[in-house]
């Protein structure tokens, strides 16, 4: 047994490790992962500089050892590649490097050996050394899986605390990335005063600095077979909708796949704090979820619940009827959320986006109604509109997720 595992752990320092340096195999995509990862993580405080969270990032790679997809002959194939883990270069380095490795393991035929668990230590950091610029103690993985000061062997371990408040917690990462969409579109009574009409209301999640998520059936209008794109005007929902100043106008529609209520939206000058993301393939059911969006207008608030159901297909029920496309996978939770909450984000307990509100079961929901004016009323009348909410005794939502988002993305 002893023999075994030390041939299995050889087996994997061959595939993981290389003679050469990083430089002889880092690839522009990883080089972004790098990047990207950085930025978020000096713009959090995880780093108190780009320059150590480079060197951070670069002795994990090296640990991890990478693998290029030069290794494969065919350019077709190296593009599919790196297409399939484009999304995961927003996630972080370590995990578009691994995600590299698993689809050109699979290209090649090879057997995808998994690394043993990784018990992280950091080792205590001088002060003066960070303000002199002096570089850290180099780390070294041992047998045993620690990672240690080669120096000094003297390191500390990092205890993640729970938070008192998780929701709290959640709102506080996540608000900052969320967004009030308005809907509008043009008066064809050209003979009214008032130019535009209404649509309704939605929430939106940037995944870039310019770039916000939501669902197409907020920002469109179906038109017999065709879909309508709308007057678009968003607000950070920790702003105040009664300033002019504050809107977005007229956003601009990027990118839309109308059979799976996928749409992303574009304002130049947004400056928007991304949130973090995470894939479909790494969820689990029953995992702990949290809805941040706008119901019925109230913005920026936080629903709890759980995943209640993961499909890989569009299950064979009345949901048939809204994704053509039944050839994509959907999260289905039962955080109590309601109309307004469409197009806003779906997160785990960590605070990372995880999808995006698509459908509701509204079957023993509430129904209100308004009168011409718009005033609530108690009986109906014949001229009232009538909007039947979703069901918050037993709630069913159903959401995208935000890896399916990645082939929208116009990534260079």
């Amino acid at each position: 047994m002893v023999f075994y595992m030390q041939y299995v752990l050889t087996v994997f320092l061959l595939l993981f490790s290389s003679t050469h340096s990083l430089a002889d195999y880092i690839s522009v995509g990883l080089q972004q992962a790098i990047d990207n990862e950085c930025e978020k993580s000096v713009k959090n405080h995880e780093y108190p500089n780009n320059e150590l969270c480079l060197e951070s990032i670069t002795q994990a790679l090296n640990a991890q050892g990478i693998v290029s997809v030069k290794r494969i002959s065919d350019e077709e194939r190296q593009d599919h590649v790196e297409t399939v883990c484009v999304f995961e270069k927003k996630t972080g380095a370590l995990k578009y490097n691994r995600c590299i490795y698993e689809q050109v393991y699979k290209e090649l035929g090879l057997e995808i050996v998994d690394p043993p668990a990784l018990v992280v230590n950091v080792p205590e950091e001088d002060p003066k050394e960070v303000e002199t610029g002096s570089t850290k103690p180099e780390i070294e993985t041992t047998e045993s899986g620690t990672e240690t000061d080669t120096e000094t062997k003297v390191t500390k371990t990092v205890e993640m605390e729970m938070p008192e408040n998780i929701e709290r917690m959640i709102s506080q990462k996540v608000i900052p990335s969320t967004y009030f969409i308005q809907v509008l579109k043009d008066n064809p009574d050209t003979t009214s005063h008032i130019q535009y009409i209404s649509m309704g209301t939605g929430s939106g999640v940037a995944i870039d600095t310019n770039l916000v998520a939501t669902a197409c059936h907020v920002v469109t209008e179906k038109n017999q077979d065709f879909f309508d794109f709308l007057i678009v005007n968003l607000i950070h929902v920790n702003d105040n909708a009664l300033d002019t100043d504050k809107w977005f106008y007229k956003a601009e529609l990027y990118a839309e796949d109308f059979d799976t209520d996928r749409c992303i939206i574009k304002v130049d000058n947004l400056n928007a704090q991304p949130a973090n993301l995470r894939n479909y393939k790494d969820l689990e059911e029953f995992e702990a979820v949290y809805a941040v969006g706008n119901p019925r207008g109230f913005v920026g608030k936080t629903a709890k619940g759980q995943i209640t159901r993961l499909y890989d297909y569009v299950p064979p029920n009345w949901l048939l009827n809204y994704f053509p496309n039944q050839n994509m996978e959907l999260i289905e939770s039962n955080a109590p959320i309601d109309k307004g909450n469409s197009g806003g984000g779906l997160y785990d307990s960590n605070a990372n986006l995880i999808g995006i509100v698509s459908m509701c079961e509204i079957l023993g929901g509430p129904v209100q109604c308004y009168d011409e004016k718009g005033h609530i009323t108690v009986k109906p009348g014949p001229n009232d509109q009538c909007i039947t909410y979703c069901n918050k005794t037993y709630p069913q939502n159903f959401s995208i997720p935000i890896s399916r988002y990645n082939d929208l993305l116009k990534i260079e």
